[in-house]
């Protein structure tokens, strides 16, 4: 009789759930049918080198360096990072101006600019799909008894190394099957006085703009 122990079990279930997670993504809801959403899963090697870009941004973003140092704790118990992608032009013709511009073919007539967080501008509906996938992956994930939570700064810093490629919009969805949730408890042994410091610091949405990028 073949005998399997308890963490091939916990490995070989992370990776079917995370090949179902990708099945629910895919199958998510599309605006016209256009199902143009890329999807990828890493493992602990390229986690380990997104965890580093993400440190190297301290200075333009604390926010990308707390993540970072935060998955290096992450990747020390069986986990995985799904990446999810699209382009950012529209195929919808809806013109519905929420870009900034009048018609779909103005916006995908101008220049792309490109910044740390995505490639602009984009077309409203490539959002929401993108956003409505990585819904559906985590739903999944978190029926399916996993630890999840969705990240931007490990999803950016995925295409700025091209881990991901050929993408302007990303975002990330990282499952752990570790002995506690590791995403509600960074903060466990910290005082208020410490906490509201590090808060004030590391999410700088809410009070120095958008990941941080601008100088104290």
């Amino acid at each position: 009789m073949a005998i399997t122990e308890l963490p091939d079990l916990i490995n070989k279930g992370l990776q079917q759930a995370v090949e179902l997670m990708a099945v629910a993504a895919y199958n998510s809801y599309r605006f016209n049918d256009h199902n143009t959403v890329k999807i990828i899963t890493i493992g602990k090697e390229e986690m380990e080198t997104i965890a580093e870009y993400c440190f190297s941004l301290g200075d333009m973003s604390p926010l990308a360096a707390r993540d970072g140092r935060f998955l290096v704790q992450l990747i020390k118990e069986p986990c995985s990072l799904m990446i999810i992608g699209d382009k950012r032009k529209s195929p919808f013709n809806y013109d519905c101006g929420a870009c900034g511009y009048r018609t779909c073919k103005e916006m995908n007539k101008a220049e792309k600019v490109e910044s740390l967080t995505a490639n602009g501008p984009s077309c409203q509906f490539k959002n929401l799909n993108l956003n409505i996938a990585a819904n559906s992956a985590a739903s999944l994930a978190h029926r399916l008894g996993l630890h999840c939570r969705v990240f931007s700064t490990l999803a950016f810093a995925a295409m700025s190394l091209e881990i991901i490629k050929e993408v302007d919009l990303v975002t990330s969805v990282s499952v752990s099957a570790s002995k506690k949730n590791p995403y509600f408890d960074r903060h466990e042994y910290w005082t208020k006085e410490h906490w509201n410091e590090t808060f004030n610091k590391e999410f700088p949405t809410f009070n120095r703009g958008f990941i941080g990028a601008v100088e104290e």
